[in-house]
């Protein structure tokens, strides 16, 4: 079976996609006409509009960077637990948003999946458990 493209959709394709000098010129510059708006609402916002498209995915790779970084040279800890339980803590939050990230990669109710379902709730728990300890 062979499949027949529409000249519409080819032209569409090319503009949005081709290295040819006639569709990239002018996709680069709106192309950086959004990075500098996203820029400008970053200052001002804290986050662009490209976060909430897809929420989940940003925290999920935001969140586990910044545990790391607390976990390696954090040297606060709640009361009622140990230093290096802390740590064990704070790495099981990271390891369930680096699970979480990846979930979207996964075929749902697979084997791979549920490892990764499982990591990812234990994390979600910590996480929300220890949500006011995470400071440093």
């Amino acid at each position: 079976m062979k499949i027949v493209y529409s000249k519409q959709f080819k032209k569409s394709f090319d503009r949005l996609f081709s290295y040819n000098p006639i569709y990239l010129i002018p996709r680069l510059f709106r192309d950086a006409k959004m990075e500098i708006r996203h820029a400008w609402q970053r200052i001002f916002r804290g986050f662009d509009d490209t976060w909430w498209w897809s929420l989940h995915n940003v925290m999920s790779e935001v969140i586990p960077k910044c545990v790391r970084k607390m976990r390696k040279d954090g040297c606060g800890y709640p009361s009622g637990i140990t230093y290096k339980q802390w740590k064990v803590i704070l790495k099981k939050i990271e390891i369930g948003f680096e699970a979480a990230n990846k979930l979207d990669d996964c075929p749902y109710n697979g084997k791979r999946y549920k490892q990764r379902m499982k990591k990812y709730e234990e994390g979600m728990q910590l996480f929300s458990k220890h949500f006011f300890s995470l400071w440093d």
